[in-house]
């Protein structure tokens, strides 16, 4: 007979299926993490209303030199993050679509083929059913066949000990009549013999 790889039990072929897909899922995971875009852009810090005090090295005095950022300049820096983190909000909408429909494709090819596991499980079911249902069926014609013969059996041996009772009863009769007929002949009566 043919082994098949669905004949381990319910319970260690559900628990390899999973097994078996966790072990996809992860690798999948893994393998996608490496291609992923890291969109980390420049730290984005408000501009400050008072100048910023920078120490130098000059005079090798402690007097502080005052630089002033120009509000024009954190303008143009800010509108280029700007622009660059909604490049990087699109990519990161992109790349989660596309993660999403893998994790979508994924979960629907797993779930397919748990339905065929599923239809082929019951389909075997049943089929064993149906093979046992006709065993048995099979089964109680053989046995209404045997107390069939057994019932005919047992009329025919009745029937045969009726008729030899019945023979046996005439014989007896038979027997009785002749010596009453002896007696009433002779006017003796029977003799028994009390002989050892």
């Amino acid at each position: 007979m043919k082994r098949n790889i669905y004949d381990l039990g319910d319970g260690e072929f559900a628990a390899a299926i999973a097994a078996s897909a966790f072990a996809i899922c992860s690798i999948e995971e893994n393998a996608g993490s490496q291609y992923q875009i890291k969109t980390r852009g420049p730290v984005i810090r408000p501009a400050e209303t008072a100048p910023m005090r920078r120490p130098t090295t000059v005079n090798r005095e402690n007097s502080a030199e005052i630089v002033t950022i120009n509000p024009s300049a954190s303008d143009k820096m800010q509108k280029g993050i700007s622009r660059g983190s909604r490049n990087a909000e699109n990519k990161a909408d992109a790349w989660e679509k596309v993660q999403i429909a893998k994790i979508r494709k994924r979960h629907g090819e797993l779930l397919s083929s748990l339905i065929a596991w599923e239809n082929e499980k019951k389909m075997m079911a049943k089929q064993q059913m149906e093979r046992r249902k006709h065993q048995l069926e099979l089964a109680m014609k053989r046995n209404l066949q045997h107390y069939k013969n057994k019932l005919a059996r047992i009329d025919h041996i009745a029937k045969e000990a009726r008729t030899q009772a019945e023979e046996k009863r005439r014989y007896e009769e038979s027997i009785v009549r002749e010596k009453s007929n002896k007696i009433r002949s002779t006017g003796t009566g029977p003799v028994t013999c009390f002989c050892f």
